[in-house]
């Protein structure tokens, strides 16, 4: 009500000052027989200096209203996590046969495992290291602290006490501490945190922190420490955690010590651009299933899940289509069935390498699916697998395949769109045809 009267009163004001000036210009005892142009055009000033403070409240209004919703969401409970943990324990169901049939990946010993910890670790050291040069964070440095032992005592302790109830076979054999991977747990409490606090600086910090916590996925099957479903499981536990402890600590501290988000200018045109003209480049990181055997005579060789990362650049060359260019690394775990003789396991790669064209719209400001169809090469390393009596050998190979998809991407508030890509794979060879994947997607917008 007081700034009604206040608009009041200053539009009642500014007509009276421009009456006098008017009055004042005019020979004294002269009455005014008409309204002239000076008159007319002293009135429109003003009415465009109200109506520019009118709409200038407006916005403003608008924007804290927003911000006071980003508030909001950033102190409520993430979801973020929930998708590695429904994909560890389907893996876990799908893959089980898989996994305890009887096969011995080669030892890679226990001093992988610190190298392991040195990338899972590095986006925390990261987190620390901005901190301690002054960037500012998301909290400040007495809430930091609590959530961040707050997340990893809760990651950790969850970590154990799976490990020590499920009491799963490692693909080495060297213990039953498989499932779930504490590496991997690890690995994404430190690249959430980092995002939670500095993802609003740049997305690559963001970007770079996940990549970190992918990449020590990576090794850990590169190593024969891990299943599929564990690192998933670990990545979920990691992220959930995470947010359940920046939940709770906000829940602790209520808003001292948060620094507030804020509207700027640039998040505006990254909306209008995604909405319009969404080019950008995507880092990937997925599952990849379906055929998983190849038949010999007396055996047959089959796969796990297997996981699978590479980037996507987006070309869009209107509102709607785009020229895709598409990579993609899988590792996928390989034994032998149908012998009683002990086979050693082995690690099959496929590579991906597609271009193609994508039809997409806007649903909603902010959110875009789409469709796409590709074709391109894969590639396929051949590998040998043996007890040392008779092997069974998958050759080496290049191939044409094609393809098709749909994509989900949604604008965050933290500098990227985020978004889930399901694609199938045809290839023209005898082994594993026709393959599906399920990724996540982070794209920067260029």
């Amino acid at each position: 009500m007081l700034r009604i009267f206040c608009s009041v009163l200053y539009w009642a004001c500014s007509l009276a000052f421009a009456f006098a000036q008017y009055a004042d210009s005019m020979p004294v005892g002269e009455e005014r027989s008409s309204l002239d142009s000076t008159y007319f055009s002293q009135i429109d000033s003003v009415m465009q200096a109200y109506e520019q403070v009118k709409r200038q409240r407006q916005v403003e209004q608008v924007i804290r209203q927003h911000e006071s919703k980003l508030l909001k969401k950033e102190m409520s409970m993430s979801i973020d996590g929930a998708l590695p943990l429904a994909r560890g324990l389907l893996l876990t169901w799908t893959d089980h046969g898989f996994i305890t049939h009887p096969a011995r990946f080669e030892s890679k010993g226990d001093k992988c495992n610190w190298t392991d910890y040195g990338v899972a670790g590095a986006p925390l050291v990261a987190t620390w290291l901005m901190k301690a040069v002054g960037v500012k964070s998301r909290s400040k440095l007495e809430r930091m602290l609590t959530a961040n032992a707050m997340a990893l005592g809760i990651s950790f302790g969850t970590s154990e006490l799976l490990k020590n109830t499920v009491s799963e076979t490692r693909p080495d054999l060297s213990n039953d501490q498989s499932f779930p991977s504490g590496h991997a747990s690890f690995a994404f409490v430190a690249a959430t945190v980092l995002h939670r606090e500095y993802g609003h600086v740049s997305p690559w910090i963001s970007v770079g922190g996940y990549t970190a916590a992918t990449t020590t996925q990576l090794l850990r099957i590169r190593h024969n420490k891990h299943w599929m479903n564990d690192l998933y499981m670990g990545a979920g536990i990691g992220t959930v955690s995470t947010n359940l402890a920046y939940f709770l600590t906000d829940k602790i501290f209520g808003m001292s010590g948060v620094n507030k988000p804020e509207v700027r200018f640039k998040d505006v045109v990254r909306l209008m651009k995604f909405n319009a003209m969404p080019t950008g480049f995507s880092f990937v990181a997925g599952t990849e299933i379906g055929n998983r055997k190849v038949y010999f005579d007396d055996a047959t060789l089959k796969t796990g899940a297997a996981i699978a990362v590479g980037a996507d650049l987006s070309l869009h060359t209107s509102p709607y289509f785009s020229i895709e260019l598409m990579a993609r690394a899988v590792d996928a775990q390989m034994k032998v069935y149908g012998q009683e003789r002990l086979f050693t396991g082995d690690n099959l790669n496929l590579y991906h390498f597609d271009a193609g064209t994508k039809f997409s719209a806007p649903i909603f400001p902010g959110i875009r699916i789409g469709t796409r169809v590709f074709a391109g090469t894969r590639v396929m390393d051949g590998l040998t697998l043996t007890d040392h009596v008779k092997s069974y050998t998958i050759p080496n190979e290049t191939k044409f395949e094609c393809g098709i998809g749909v994509t989900y991407e949604c604008l965050d508030t933290d500098n990227y769109a985020w978004g889930i890509i399901a694609d199938y794979y045809h290839t023209f060879s005898r082994y594993m045809q026709n393959r599906y994947s399920i990724s996540s997607t982070w794209k920067i917008l260029f």
